[in-house]
């Protein structure tokens, strides 16, 4: 019963076993051994000698020495069909032994397995282009790679496993190349700690590379990280965005000078189609400006050819008066005309001399007289000096338009003041009337050609007389102002220098 037992149990281990007495011969074995052997039923049989038994060569060296130093041998053979068995001998009481075979082909593959994983992954770690390092909870080092030694030029002290992170981050701050902000590093460190999750973030050196380090949190409380060298990334990717903020400038730039030029090209084109408009109303407003005259001459001549010898002295000096006059129209309009197309030219002359400002005044006066035998001039021009420097032929034409608009303009009224006065090396001439008046909103447009106010709707006007004004006075440096409302009358106050500035030029060349 006893020994039913025992071979009961013999059979349920998981190994081989042989019992030997200790002259060497088997006194019992389990099936299991032939099975790890690759033995046929039978190969193994009760009193036969150790000597048939594989593997047991050095089992029978113990035996011979009867030495146990060292515990039980353990020995490994291989199988003919490649299997791999390791042989436990371990020795009885009675001087016999047992032998212990394990199959351990699975264990053998299972570490060589391992062996290249692990040379691979050495190799791997070794030749890896960016840094990377290992720290426990405590941030003591567990292992680093060639490139981040490299990386930070850390000496082999530094890179043994235990080393604090403290201690090398100290170092790289002594040979200039920790982070700029340490505060900053660990950081993203703790996040990485408490979001269970990688985090990455760029440090900038002292030594001004970029570092790109993530790390990656592990279950026992440590990471691992991995330091790329961004620099060249990150200087490649500042120098694309300067590029393009510099494109995007001048693309912006472009586009905002096109929109300009087209805004521009449109008011041009605006402005050279009310020029046209403007020059065609002139057109018209000149044909008629000359068909008066002419039509008051036509008419004075056929009266007087009608009346031939029985002309009375009055009537004569009449139609002549009319004749003189419409004559003056027709000069002073085909001056005024030839005076805006030398301007426009560039080509008027200045011939300053001593001007007699006074007397000029007069004779233009008594010129509109002749013309507009309705209206009335009051004249005060005792404040002014003797003479100025100016060229009386144009400023005679700058007081014969403005005296012919005052004229013209105030047709229901008979009174046209004009007076004069010296002022701070200045004379100022003022010249007022009581009629149309001009509307607020025409007053800035007064003085541009062809320009006519609303004001002077039915009122014959070609539009050039005041720009032309404001150009000659302008070319004697002085300047002209309006005042002037609907209904309330104009007042128009021409301001000249009493002696010729410096600068001054006596030809217009601003064609």
């Amino acid at each position: 019963m006893m020994s039913h037992s025992f071979e009961s149990i013999l059979e349920s281990l998981p190994q081989g076993i042989v019992l030997l007495d200790p002259a060497g011969t088997v006194t019992a074995f389990n099936s299991r051994t032939l099975d790890i052997l690759g033995l046929p039923q039978g190969a193994i049989r009760k009193g036969m000698n150790i000597d048939g038994l594989p593997g047991t060569a050095d089992c029978r060296a113990v035996a011979s020495r009867r030495s146990m130093a060292g515990g039980p041998p353990t020995s490994q053979f291989a199988l003919s069909d490649g299997g791999m068995v390791s042989l436990t001998c371990a020795p009885t009481r009675d001087g016999g032994w047992i032998l212990s075979y394990e199959d351990i082909s699975t264990l053998i593959r299972v570490e060589d397995s391992l062996t290249e994983q692990h040379r691979r992954f050495d190799a791997a770690l070794s030749n890896m282009p960016h840094g990377l390092c290992m720290f426990d909870s405590t941030k003591n080092l567990i292992l680093c790679n060639a490139s981040y030694a490299r990386m930070y030029n850390l000496p082999d002290l530094l890179t043994q496993p235990g080393t604090p992170l403290v201690d090398i981050l100290a170092y790289r701050s002594r040979e200039g190349n920790g982070p700029a902000d340490s505060t900053t590093y660990f950081d993203v460190v703790f996040e990485a700690t408490v979001r269970g999750a990688p985090a990455s973030q760029n440090i900038v050196l002292a030594d001004g590379r970029v570092i790109k380090i993530t790390h990656n949190p592990m279950q026992n409380g440590g990471y691992v990280a991995t330091h790329e060298d961004v620099t060249k990334t990150v200087r490649l990717a500042e120098e694309l965005r300067r590029h393009h903020d510099q494109l995007e400038a001048t693309v912006k730039s472009r586009t905002a000078e096109v929109e300009r030029q087209a805004l521009e090209l449109e008011r041009m084109l605006a402005q050279e189609r009310n020029i046209n408009e403007l020059q065609r109303q002139f057109v018209a407003m000149a044909s008629h400006e000359f068909r008066t005259p002419l039509a008051i001459i036509d008419a004075a001549a056929q009266r007087l050819l009608r009346k031939k010898g029985a002309v009375e002295p009055e009537f004569l000096s009449d139609k002549v008066d009319q004749i003189r006059a419409s004559v003056t129209r027709i000069v002073d309009l085909m001056e005024s005309i030839l005076s805006a197309g030398r301007l426009d030219t560039g080509k008027i002359d200045i011939s300053y001399d001593a001007c007699a400002l006074r007397s000029l005044i007069k004779t233009c006066c008594e010129r509109q007289s002749m013309i507009a035998k309705s209206h009335s001039f009051v004249l005060d021009l005792d404040g002014l000096p003797e003479s100025i420097d100016a060229d009386p032929r144009t400023l005679a034409q700058v007081f014969t338009n403005l005296l012919s608009n005052a004229v013209k303009y105030a047709p229901g009224t008979s009174e046209i003041r004009v007076t004069a006065w010296a002022e701070t090396g200045n004379v100022k001439v003022s010249i007022s009337d009581d009629g149309v008046g001009i509307d607020a909103e025409d007053v800035p447009r007064l003085f541009q050609r062809y320009f006519r106010a609303r004001t002077s709707t039915g009122i014959a006007g070609t539009g050039i007389g005041l720009n032309l004004v404001k150009q000659i006075v302008e070319l004697h440096n002085g300047s002209i102002e309006v005042r002037s409302a609907r209904g309330c009358g104009s007042t128009f106050i021409v301001t000249l220098p009493i002696k010729r500035s410096g600068n001054a030029s006596a030809t217009n060349d601003a064609a």
